[in-house]
Formats: structure tokens, C-alpha cells, sequence
């Protein structure tokens, strides 16, 4: 029997972080109160934190009429005006943006060493990308048949930005779709999720001076207020959402109302491939990080670890055994590997998923122990590491995802096999396979049905790869070339060089007139 995993260890006494200033809209050169507000709750604790504005929506109609007004003047800006201002924005952010760390460990639960390491260089590196790739942002001169005809296209902005957040990583899914959209020459209006709002405001906090009034605007509240009067209003040019499906299928459903664009990153329910001759060490370390990173909150976990039936066990072992000694607790404390997740709400739907996979005979290999937490974090939204085992992943919760720190560990025979598990759900948005055989390696990755593939890693994403997915995990591109194109829209140019044109008309009355 294994020992609870104890959180009353830490290696610094708790410092949640505390807001310098009430927190406000940006709507314009103002920032606003809403007409109402709500609570942020520290989900180590289950306690208030902050109170963030309830926006309206005459707040969302009031910030799309700046962002249009201020596009004028920023669609105009030079590739070069544009790249300096984003420049500006990553060392700004690279200067101050430490205090980042603690507030995303108060508002949704980062494990705070997670914020170091990932979210906040990861802001900089997305901000310097888009700088760098804008001047790569040119039309192309079209060859045609015509001699005497000069065809040519130009890039050229769309116009005001709906960007609606996902809570899980609310600054890296901000800068995604920020730093793109305002190198297309682009104003923005942001609605972050009600459980990530104010680490989207202080960034905005910091950087607003960098850019016109106007060309970001942020409103905040819950989704069926701001965010419908957002995504339904006839000015928007184009709407990006990070989110789950069931929300993106309402967007588009007010999208269609107006015939406006959008660019969807969803959910998954990504597989991991292990074949008989992987390295299983690195697999393993690659398998833990793929699910236990961010708490399991991502939607490229890798969720679904399809294991060759000659290694399944040692793998299991190795997974477990590691899995076992995880230490969960206040997202705050540097020692902290997994903290809780976002919400009471969150908790819920991930112990929902768990009941069910009990009730249908899934067997926990670990995760089902009690925590044994410090009384006050009694009040968190825990959840254990857990690792099931579906040999033949016929399970539901093996085709669902979860969303949390819990992954299936399946069992199969043969490459087919493998790769029809894989492609065996509604998702594709990541995927990948753990082999030392190249063409093993080439040939699954060309098989599998995701937006994304890895082979022997998980989890990198390098600004320049295209991010995004097929079926129910979305369409669209970030971090990307191809990003700009989503936000530029095509004009072309036709030219005639020639002096004279075909005559097509009067030529009967000119006849007649000469006889």
C-alpha cells in the first residue's frame, strides 16, 4: 500500500498575490469599473482573493468602437512601427514580469516553479516570434497568360479581433493570439475567462502605454454576458477562442448570425504511442510530464497512452511508481509539483469522469489514495495523479476528455492497432510515438489524425510550429507563418499594361452608320 502524499512540507511560508490597484475594464485610454463584480478564488484554498468587473454588454459595444476607431491609424502603421512595439512588449514583460509567477499560482493553481519555467519566457519568445515573422508579411506577383496584365496581391489587415480566452494558460493563450493579430495590423478586444481575468488585466496593466489607446481593449465577466455580447457583435472581423467544444459551438452559432470568420483551438484527447523498442526511461519521464504538466488542464495532455503489449508492464511500473511519489499541493510553494485545479466546478467534472471509469470496472493502478493536506488547504480542488488501465480502451473515459491529472494506459499488439486506437476519437489535435526505428517513426506520424505530431518528445512547442487541430479539436493555426495569414485578408491587384482592349461594344451601330 502506498503513503498519502503529504503536502505539509514547504520550502516557504505562503504568499498569495495581492492586486496593487482594484482591478478594472481597459476600454479605450480608460479603464473602467464594470456594472457589477465577482469573486477570484484561490483554488489552493477556496477562498477569495481578488474582485475582477462585470462587464455589459454596452461595455463590449464601448471597447469594439475604440478598437475600430484606433484600427484606422494602426492598420496604417509600417511592418517595422509594428515590430518595434511587439520588441517592446517582450522586454517589457522580460523585465517585469516575475510578479506573474505568484498570480497565476493564486488565480488558477500554475504550480508556481511551472510559471518560471514555462509561462513566462514562453510570453517573451511568442511576442518576439510575431516580431520577427512580420516582416516576412508580403503579397505575391501572380503569373498570368496575359503579357500586358500585372496581377498582385497585398496583405492587408482585417480589422477588430474577438479574443476569447481559455483559463488553463491564460498569458501564453493571450499572447497567441495578441501578438499575431497586432502584427497583421489589427485592433483587439479580449475577454478573458472569469477564472483567469486578472493576469490578462496586469498584463495590460503593464504594457498599454506601449500601444494607441485602443488597440487592445479588455472586458471581463462571465461567458453568457460579455462574452455573447462579443462574439455576436456585427463589427467583429474575426473571432479566436481557446476553449472546449461545447462553447465553441455556440460562438460559431452567433458567428453565423454575422458571417464572421473564426479560428477555434479545442480540446483532445491525445495518444501517446510507446513501441516495443523505446527508450523507456525517456518515455516514461516524457509520459509523466505529457499528463501532469499544468495539473493535466492542457489540451495537448497526452491523455491516452497506447503501450506495446511486450513493455506494458515495466512501462506501467515505471509510470506508477514515479506517479506515487508527485507531490500535490499549494500552488504557491516552490516544491509543489501538481497543484489543484482551476475550480470547484473543475473538481467536480474531473471526479464525475473518475466515478464513472470506477463504476465501469477501470482499474486505478494509482491516484485512488486520500490527500493528506494541511487544514488550510482543506478547502483546495485536489485531485491526485491518477493512472488507469484499459488494455482495450473500451472504457469511456477513454475516449473523453478529462482535463485534469488523469491519464488511460492501454495495451496493443501491433502498429495498426496503435494507430487505430489513436485516430479512434472525435479529436486531433495532438498526437505521437515513442520508437527508435525511423521508419517506424516517419510512417506513424503520417498515419496518425492530429494537428500535431511528436516523436520521441511531448509537449514542445516551439514558436514557428504550427499549432492547431482537425475534427472536434478545432481549425485555424497559431504560433505560426501560417498565423499571420489567419489574421490578413488578401486584396488582389490587376493591372493592365497594354494601350488598347478588345472592342465589345457599339461595333453594330458603327457598322451600320459606314454603309
Amino acid at each position: 500500500m502506498t503513503t498519502p502524499v503529504s503536502t505539509s512540507m514547504r520550502t516557504s511560508a505562503r504568499s498569495a498575490y495581492v492586486p496593487a490597484a482594484p482591478y478594472e475594464q481597459l476600454i479605450g485610454a480608460d479603464w473602467i469599473a464594470g456594472t457589477g463584480t465577482f469573486e477570484a478564488i484561490d483554488p489552493s484554498t477556496g477562498q477569495p482573493w481578488a474582485t475582477l468587473p462585470q462587464g455589459s454588454a454596452r461595455d463590449v459595444d464601448e471597447a469594439v468602437r475604440a478598437a475600430r476607431a484606433a484600427q484606422r491609424a494602426w492598420g496604417r502603421t509600417t511592418l517595422d512601427q509594428r515590430q518595434t512595439v511587439l520588441l517592446a512588449i517582450a522586454d517589457r514583460f522580460e523585465e517585469q514580469g516575475e510578479r506573474f509567477a505568484p498570480l497565476l499560482a493564486t488565480e488558477n493553481g500554475r504550480p508556481i516553479r511551472e510559471a518560471h519555467l514555462a509561462d513566462l519566457p514562453t510570453v517573451c519568445a511568442i511576442f518576439r516570434f510575431f516580431a520577427g515573422v512580420v516582416r516576412s508579411l508580403n503579397g505575391e506577383q501572380i503569373p498570368v497568360a496575359d503579357p500586358e496584365t500585372l496581377v498582385y496581391t497585398r496583405r492587408e489587415p482585417i480589422g477588430v479581433v474577438a479574443a476569447v480566452l481559455s483559463w488553463n494558460s491564460p498569458l501564453i493563450t493571450l499572447s497567441n493570439k495578441l501578438a499575431p493579430a497586432l502584427a497583421g495590423g489589427n485592433t483587439v478586444v479580449v475577454k478573458p475567462s472569469e477564472y483567469a481575468t486578472a493576469s490578462v488585466l496586469e498584463f495590460l496593466r503593464l504594457v498599454a502605454d506601449l500601444l494607441p489607446p485602443g488597440v487592445v481593449n479588455v472586458v471581463t465577466g462571465v461567458g453568457p454576458e460579455t462574452g455573447a455580447a462579443l462574439v455576436g457583435h456585427p463589427d467583429i472581423a474575426k473571432i479566436t477562442f481557446t476553449g472546449g467544444p461545447a462553447t465553441a459551438r455556440a460562438i460559431l452559432g452567433a458567428a453565423a448570425q454575422t458571417l464572421t470568420p473564426s479560428l477555434m483551438e479545442l480540446g483532445g484527447k491525445s495518444a501517446m504511442i510507446v513501441a516495443e523498442d523505446a527508450d523507456l526511461e525517456r518515455a516514461v519521464e516524457d509520459a509523466l510530464m505529457g499528463i501532469y504538466l499544468a495539473n493535466g488542464e492542457a489540451c495537448i495532455a497526452a491523455s491516452r497512452l497506447l503501450v506495446h503489449e511486450k513493455v506494458h508492464a515495466e512501462f506501467v511500473e515505471r509510470f506508477a511508481a514515479t506517479a506515487r511519489r508527485i507531490r500535490v499541493g499549494d500552488a504557491l510553494d516552490p516544491a509543489t509539483e501538481v497543484g489543484p485545479l482551476v475550480s470547484a466546478r473543475q473538481l467536480e467534472l474531473v471526479r464525475g469522469h473518475l466515478d464513472r471509469a470506477r463504476a465501469e470496472g477501470v482499474r486505478f493502478v494509482t491516484g485512488d489514495e486520500p490527500l493528506d493536506l494541511p487544514q488550510d488547504l482543506a478547502d483546495g480542488y485536489f485531485q491526485r495523479p491518477v493512472l488507469l488501465a484499459d488494455d482495450d480502451g473500451g472504457s469511456t473515459i477513454s475516449g473523453t476528455e478529462v482535463f485534469g491529472p488523469v491519464t488511460v494506459v492501454q495495451k496493443y499488439r501491433t502498429d495498426e492497432e496503435a494507430v487505430a486506437r489513436a485516430n479512434s476519437t472525435p479529436y486531433g489535435l495532438a498526437a505521437g510515438v515513442w520508437t527508435s526505428d525511423l521508419r517506424r517513426a516517419h510512417t506513424v506520424a503520417a498515419q496518425l489524425e492530429a494537428g500535431i505530431v511528436w516523436v520521441n518528445r511531448w509537449f514542445d512547442l516551439a514558436p514557428g510550429m504550427p499549432m492547431g487541430g482537425v475534427g472536434e479539436s478545432g481549425f485555424g493555426r497559431e504560433l505560426s507563418l501560417e498565423t499571420l495569414r489567419e489574421y490578413t485578408a488578401v486584396k488582389s491587384v490587376n493591372i493592365g499594361l497594354g494601350l488598347q482592349r478588345f472592342p465589345l461594344w457599339g461595333q453594330a451601330r458603327s457598322e451600320e452608320q459606314g454603309q
